[in-house]
């Protein structure tokens, strides 16, 4: 049932996310913490369920390690992207631009190919916070959203203009790609162990944390929960 999972996909936005690999479950945080006394179960218990408690309140983090995801992103805002690159503990990314150890990620390169003109336009435009000057406020919409949408699309339609310009000039495509907006749409691999997972998922799905990443944190919560909800429970309630 639980090998079913591979290859599920969930919309975020107007891009998606799919849970295209992954090894290990609750048990295997189980037999990682075990393997110190000389044990190995082959069957989950009450009291595997216990040591996994125990081992997310105490913050023994290492068992949780050995359970690694593979997720595949596609047609999501580069500002989302962006986010995501900034959780690197516990994680592996891989791109043609940035290959350094254990901080890499894998991702479509304006260097080797032409980007095409697709772009993130919300489905509404959201109001600045009054209480957070980092944030916007969920549900509450700005009133000329016809207006804006204009401006937002013109925008997105003079950048792209300008980046074929460019390269109908002869500009390299590592150059010419600077002028496109956060909103242009990336597709990216990326691999992280539970507890980089869980660790993003807590920073990210909270309500100082942008919509739009919210929404991918959520989307990667419901992809996960199924292979080990254990060890993912207890890592939601240990203190961050």
């Amino acid at each position: 049932m639980i090998n079913q999972l591979k290859g599920t996909t969930i919309k975020v936005d107007d891009g998606q996310v799919t849970l295209t690999d992954y090894m290990g479950s609750d048990l295997s945080v189980v037999n990682a913490a075990r393997v110190s006394f000389g044990k190995h179960k082959s069957e989950m218990d009450d009291k595997d369920v216990k040591l996994i408690n125990y081992l997310g309140a105490h913050k023994h983090m290492s068992p949780f390690r050995h359970v690694i995801f593979t997720f595949t992103l596609e047609g999501v805002s580069e500002v989302v992207c962006r986010q995501l690159y900034k959780h690197q503990v516990g994680c592996a990314y891989t791109s043609g631009e940035f290959k350094e150890a254990a901080t890499t990620w894998n991702e479509i390169s304006g260097r080797y190919v032409k980007l095409e003109p697709e772009f993130h336009v919300p489905a509404n435009f959201r109001k600045q916070s009054k209480s957070n000057k980092q944030a916007s406020v969920e549900g509450e919409n700005v009133e000329t959203e016809d207006a804006v949408r204009a401006i937002y699309l013109d925008a997105m339609e003079h950048s792209f203009a300008a980046y074929k310009k460019l390269l109908d000039l002869g500009v390299c495509g590592e150059q010419a790609r600077m002028v496109m907006p956060l909103s242009f749409k990336n597709s990216l691999i990326w691999t992280a162990s539970l507890e980089a997972t869980i660790n993003f998922i807590k920073l990210r799905d909270h309500e100082g944390a942008q919509l739009e990443i919210r929404n991918l944190a959520r989307a990667i919560k419901k992809l996960i929960e199924p292979i080990c909800p254990h060890s993912i429970e207890a890592l939601l309630k240990s203190s961050k």
